[in-house]
């Protein structure tokens, strides 16, 4: 077991900061991958499959009670799907569309994250207070690292080497090494966390937290909050609806962040940290993922059960995809090409 190591921390507001994102790589699939989009379907038990150039669902798969997280491997041979409902994650072979194996991981497992090498998932386990190190050969739990109460998101460093979680309940974002699983330390919030973003060079996080209508802005340097990025909208949202999901565009320049209250996306420069775009989407706008040529969002609304497809050099949307009741997480890449079973809609 992992033992946290603390520092004191403060928070510091200061002016905006300036980054440079890296050029957008091509982002063009191996010929035997297929881009596709998987998004939990909270209220139901499964995942909906989804082809975003097309804007069309290819598959329902059954997973497990109140799937939460999903997660794609690094070269796209298994699709991960954490179970809030009954404490497991699934894996789905997107060659087929079906659900090979189950392992159990805990209590109310809610994001998870794959290590760059492929090798273990990093899940957080909400009714534990810990995450969960599972080894994906072995295809059971090799770790619980306490790192505070109710965790909720887990993300992956660009470069790999960092796990970064949330503590709903200590309101702060622990970091963990990816390699030897130690607590590295954490960024005190005083403020309850809901998704993060990483910057494209690794170095700024962006956190989204309840009630606010924009996000704060992490040194990770510093480990602390050195800005707050505001929507142009009041600054505190009625009954918690507010800004929820976000990402980095593929080519680092803009950050893109879902807003429960307008039922819309917003844009922001990465540079000025300043609106430059909102687009009206579906009801609920949960979460948001790119493709990754860039070239499109995909946006689940959970509010009306389905998903927004928008064209991102018009940000307009340009397909809108049912999915299943309470879509929330969404995880898009290249993955192994369907065969003839991929028609199966049925996981177990």
């Amino acid at each position: 077991m992992k033992s946290a190591t603390h520092a004191p921390l403060a928070i510091l507001l200061v002016a905006a900061c300036t980054l440079s994102g890296p050029a957008q790589s091509s982002g063009n699939p191996p010929s035997d991958r297929t881009v596709r989009a998987y998004v939990t379907n909270f209220g139901g038990d499964g995942v909906s499959v989804i082809d975003p150039e097309g804007g069309r669902l290819v598959a329902q798969v059954r997973t497990g009670a109140k799937p939460h997280g999903v997660a794609i491997a690094p070269d796209g041979s298994v699709v991960y799907v954490s179970n809030e409902g009954d404490g497991t994650v699934s894996i789905i072979d997107p060659r087929r569309n079906q659900v090979t194996h189950t392992i159990e991981v805990g209590k109310k497992p809610n994001q998870l994250e794959v290590s760059a090498d492929g090798q273990h998932l990093f899940v957080t386990l909400n009714g534990q207070d810990a995450l969960a190190v599972v080894d994906v050969d072995q295809r059971e739990v090799a770790e619980v690292i306490p790192i505070g109460r109710t965790p909720h998101i887990a993300l992956r460093s660009p470069d790999g080497s960092r796990i970064y979680a949330t503590s709903e309940g200590d309101m702060k974002v622990a970091v963990v090494d990816a390699r030897s699983w130690d607590v590295l330390g954490e960024v005190p919030l005083m403020a309850f966390p809901r998704v993060l973003a990483v910057s494209a060079d690794g170095r700024r996080l962006y956190q989204t937290i309840r009630w606010l209508n924009g996000a704060l802005v992490i040194d990770l340097e510093k480990k602390e909050v050195v800005d707050r990025i505001a929507l142009g909208e009041p600054d505190f949202a009625l009954q918690g609806k507010d800004a929820h999901g976000l990402a980095v565009t593929p080519d680092g320049r803009h950050l893109w962040l879902t807003t429960q209250s307008t039922n819309s996306v917003t844009v922001i420069d990465m540079r000025t940290l300043k609106v430059v775009s909102r687009i009206t989407v579906g009801k609920d706008p949960n979460w948001v993922e790119f493709t990754p040529d860039g070239r499109h969002a995909l946006i689940s609304n959970t509010g009306s059960d389905d998903i927004s497809v928008i064209d991102v050099s018009s940000r307009k949307v340009v397909a809108t995809v049912p999915a299943g009741k309470s879509p929330k997480r969404l995880a898009v890449g290249a993955v192994a090409s369907e065969t003839d079973h991929a028609s199966s809609r049925d996981g177990k």
